[in-house]
């Protein structure tokens, strides 16, 4: 697993038996510093993405990517796809 101190950001990558990629997951959020009353100040998600791939038997990859902006769920988008390399 690798992660970012500077950022919230994790990533994990797993290998089969031949020690090739056969999953990656990630997750990213960035925060952002408000205030209700310009007085007490906290931190909220200003914008979350996450991913997660698995290698297929044909050597493609099934990728569920989630991006959400402003950190509303609501505004949240899911998109499935298949992609002919491990996503970056």
């Amino acid at each position: 697993m690798f992660r970012d101190h500077e950022i919230a950001a994790r990533r994990v990558v797993g290998h089969d038996g031949n020690d090739i990629p056969c999953f990656q997951a990630f997750d990213y959020r960035r925060l952002d510093v408000r205030s209700d009353d310009d007085e007490d100040y906290y931190l909220a998600v200003a914008y979350s993405e996450s991913l997660s791939a698995w290698r297929l038997h044909d050597g493609r990859w099934l990728v569920y990517r989630r991006l959400e902006p402003l950190g509303e769920e609501d505004a949240a988008t899911c998109a499935l796809s298949i992609d002919e390399r491990m996503p970056r």
